[in-house]
């Protein structure tokens, strides 16, 4: 889970035994717990898996992921004409790696129709390179090297367990997302849990002192599939929506051609 640079950003992408889920099974029995030395937790014949086994014995290897984010801000219910902004990311990006390497696109759309912003972002060894697709600027490799998009596994697993923690009425139970057998949970929690699993949530950031609906669907191996929190700050309410698919080997990406 990731902190966005602006109100419609700040509800990002989201680090026990715990008791067993009933329904996780055929016909409501739980798959065993896994042994102490198995990556991820074990699926029965449905697919079905204990989601406190798969983030307790998470895997670490790296792997690469596409990414489809979407930002939503609504300064209403309805979110009729100018009240939508729309934030997206698109890309492919790695996981689990010493350094980041991901290449995106960030879009903002308001009413609809208006470019507002189109930024690409190639991030290479922790270098980040951007250019301007609305604007038609060429490459500029970026002095900070601190945007490009990722997600903290750590903090990841930290959310999933604050779910777990949260409940009974916090685990949803198993889904599929993206083609894939998933375990859903869910709950608002308070921006101090917040702050326990990504100490970078900044309380004096928009939407920093804010309770969030967070929803979390994992992977047997405890890998995040879909991340979504939804908040109100000052009357206006963002959904942030990030989905994970076609998970493969990590992969290598190029820096641009010509760069500032």
């Amino acid at each position: 889970m990731t902190t966005r640079r602006s109100a419609a950003r700040s509800v990002a992408a989201l680090a026990l035994a715990l008791p067993v889920l009933a329904g996780c099974g055929a016909e409501g029995a739980a798959p065993a717990p896994a042994p102490a030395a198995t990556v991820g937790a074990p699926a029965d014949a449905t697919g079905a898996f204990d989601p406190a086994v798969a983030i307790a014995h998470r895997s670490k290897e790296p792997y690469a992921a596409t990414l489809a984010l979407t930002s939503e801000t609504l300064t209403s219910e309805t979110g009729d004409g100018d009240a939508r902004e729309v934030f997206t990311v698109t890309g492919r990006v790695n996981h689990n790696t010493p350094a980041r390497g991901s290449h995106t696109e960030e879009r903002t759309v308001r009413g609809g129709a208006e470019v507002v912003a189109w930024t690409e972002t190639l991030t290479v060894d922790g270098v980040v390179y951007q250019r301007d697709r609305a604007g038609g600027t060429g490459w500029r490799r970026d002095p900070e090297s601190a945007a490009g998009f990722r997600i903290d596994p750590d903090v990841v697993a930290a959310y999933a367990e604050l779910l777990l923690d949260s409940g009974p009425a916090a685990r949803k139970g198993m889904e599929t997302e993206s083609g894939v057998p998933v375990f859903h949970l869910g709950a608002r929690l308070s921006p101090d849990l917040m702050r326990r699993a990504d100490p970078s949530v900044d309380a004096g950031a928009p939407g920093g002192g804010a309770p969030a609906d967070c929803d979390l669907w994992i992977d047997r191996l405890g890998r995040p599939v879909r991340v979504e929190q939804a908040m109100v700050v000052d009357g206006t309410r963002t959904v942030t929506d990030d989905r994970f698919s076609d998970f493969g080997p990590p992969e290598t990406f190029a820096p641009p051609l010509a760069s500032g």
